[in-house]
């Protein structure tokens, strides 16, 4: 029994010894962009933790650039007995690489600044790329961890633990709105031809659209499904603020998906597509030009045509503004505003009030509209109070921005004085007033908008 206890202590003893002489023979010719360090805790020296993760440290490089796809996922287990000290581990090269020596290099260099940046963490993640020196050399990215769910799709696509985004200090030139778009249009579209992709892996560049040509990257591991590599990378475009979507370059990674864009090419892919800029496709077709040998005299009955149907036109027209002449006159003089749509607006059992207006931005809203727009009342929205009740700012879906009077269930002011307080406002409406966009009524709600 002692034998056996000293065997296994020596074991383990051999395969920190082993991990330390793995880390100084550890290339260094790659530049790390980045690390996280796993929040679950730390590993003690000479355990069995230490033992499987030097056994990953050994194999998992040259298990990923002999793969066909450069990806491999491993689990190390030196204690048969059960699953403590269990190490689960992801690598993954860039796809647009065919030097197997680079991706078994890169992947090793990782393990080698894990170590560093997250001494004795029993997880952790490593985003290694290189300068722009370097540009062309392949990328990859590692990550281990005992937790039984790191190498789950759901874990390495949705959670934050692995989550990581760095961006140059430097913006585009140009209008920032415009910038801003082409490059979301240019990840987006490459993060789409990636999804479609077997490799899970595409390149793009935009030469319109800003004042320099972008170049782009989207990759997934390949084992996700293209609906969950699509979900992933647009995760990641998605979580670009209005700062740094003006950058001069900008790279954001999660354990199973990862973009990148720069000002300059920063891979070798013969299959990189060309995105247009969203400002080329808002651009209309332009007409084809006439046959330059031939004359287009007009028909005479095209001629006649053309002005018989002139002639309908306007006698329909006519038609209509004498309707609308006579249906005006039969409606004056009822004491009710008239306006773009029909609205009961009820006081008890017996009172009904229709609401029509010839005011051409007088509206009648849905309660529910309102509190939508209002965030169902809420105080951060709430401007002040007056005599009959408080008014709130809100914004419409369509980014209109409202100012909302609710009037008090309790102010004493009831449906009559409602009705004549929207009369009064409608006809004072004026360019140096605030404008009456509209009222709504619904039970006891009474609101001016």
């Amino acid at each position: 029994m002692k034998q056996t206890q000293l065997g296994q202590a020596h074991t383990v003893s051999m395969a920190g010894v082993l991990l330390l002489v793995l880390l100084v023979l550890m290339p260094a010719s790659a530049t790390a962009i980045g690390h996280v360090c796993g929040s679950g805790g730390n590993y003690t020296a000479n355990s069995t933790y230490q033992s499987n993760l030097a056994v990953l440290n050994a194999t998992l490089p040259g298990n990923a650039s002999s793969s066909p796809q450069l990806f491999v996922t491993a689990t190390a287990d030196a204690n048969t007995n059960g699953t403590a000290g269990m190490v689960r581990g992801l690598a993954l090269c860039r796809h647009d690489t065919t030097n197997l020596t680079a991706c078994r290099e890169c992947v090793a260099s990782s393990f080698a600044y894990a170590h560093k940046m997250c001494p004795n963490h029993t997880a952790a993640s490593v985003y290694y790329d290189y300068d722009e020196t370097n540009a062309l050399k392949p990328g990859c990215l590692l990550g281990f961890s005992g937790d039984r769910g790191f190498l789950s799709t759901a874990s390495g696509t949705t959670g934050n633990g692995t989550f990581f985004q760095y961006f140059n200090t430097v913006n585009i030139a140009g209008n920032a709105g415009v910038v801003a778009a082409a490059v979301r249009q240019l990840l987006a579209q490459t993060a789409r031809y990636a999804a479609a992709a077997a490799r899970r892996f595409a390149t793009g560049f935009m030469d319109g659209g800003t004042t320099t040509t972008l170049y782009a990257l989207a990759q997934c591991t390949p084992d996700l499904s293209a609906g969950d590599c699509v979900a992933c990378l647009q995760r990641l475009v998605g979580s670009i603020n209005a700062t740094n979507s003006v950058r001069l370059g900008g790279r954001i990674f999660r354990l199973r998906c990862n973009v990148r864009f720069e000002a300059f090419m920063f891979f070798d892919d013969k299959n990189m597509r060309r995105i247009p800029s969203p400002s080329s496709m808002a651009q209309p077709p332009a007409p084809a030009p006439a046959p330059a040998n031939k004359r287009h005299g007009v028909k005479p009955w095209v001629i006649a045509l053309s002005v018989a149907a002139s002639v309908a036109l306007v006698a329909l027209c006519f038609i209509v503004y004498c309707l609308r002449r006579l249906r005006t006159k039969s409606t004056k003089g009822k004491g009710a505003l008239q306006g773009k749509r029909t609205h009961e607006f009820q006081e008890g059992d017996d009172q009904v009030w229709e609401m029509e207006t010839e005011l051409a931005e007088f509206s009648v809203f849905d309660f529910n509209q309102i509190l939508e727009a209002t965030d169902n009342f809420s105080e951060e929205n709430k401007l002040g109070e007056g005599g009959f009740g408080p008014v709130y700012k809100g914004r419409f879906p369509d980014g209109v921005e409202i100012a909302v009077k609710r009037l008090d269930a309790d102010s004493g002011q009831g449906f009559i004085e409602f009705k004549n307080e929207v009369e009064l406002i409608a006809k004072l409406q004026h360019r140096n007033l605030v404008r009456l966009m509209g009222c709504c009524s619904q039970g006891e709600e009474k609101i001016l908008v």
